[in-house]
C-alpha cells in the first residue's frame, strides 16, 4: 500500500485541481450572465430619463433582453465546453 500512496495523491490532487477549474468557470459564468443585465439596465435606465413615458419601457425591455442574452452566452460556452 505504501507505494500506491503517491499514486493516491496524484489522483486527489488532480481531482482538486478539477474541482477549482470548474469552481472558476462556473463563477464566469456567473458574471456573464449578470454583465448583460446591468447593462441593459443602466442603458434602460438612461434612455427613459431621454425620452420620459409613463411606463419605463425601456428599462424593461432591455434588462428582459439582457437575461434572454446572458443566458444564450452561457448555454453557447456550456455546449461548446462538451
Amino acid at each position: 500500500m505504501d507505494k500506491n500512496l503517491p499514486q493516491e495523491e496524484q489522483k486527489e490532487k488532480q481531482r482538486q485541481k478539477q474541482s477549482l477549474n470548474a469552481l472558476a468557470r462556473y463563477s464566469g459564468m456567473a458574471f456573464q450572465i449578470a454583465a448583460p443585465i446591468i447593462l441593459g439596465v443602466l442603458v434602460g435606465q438612461w434612455l427613459d430619463k431621454k425620452f420620459p413615458m409613463k411606463f419605463p419601457v425601456f428599462i424593461t425591455v432591455l434588462s428582459i433582453a439582457g437575461v434572454f442574452i446572458g443566458v444564450y452566452i452561457v448555454i453557447r460556452e456550456v455546449l461548446k465546453q462538451k
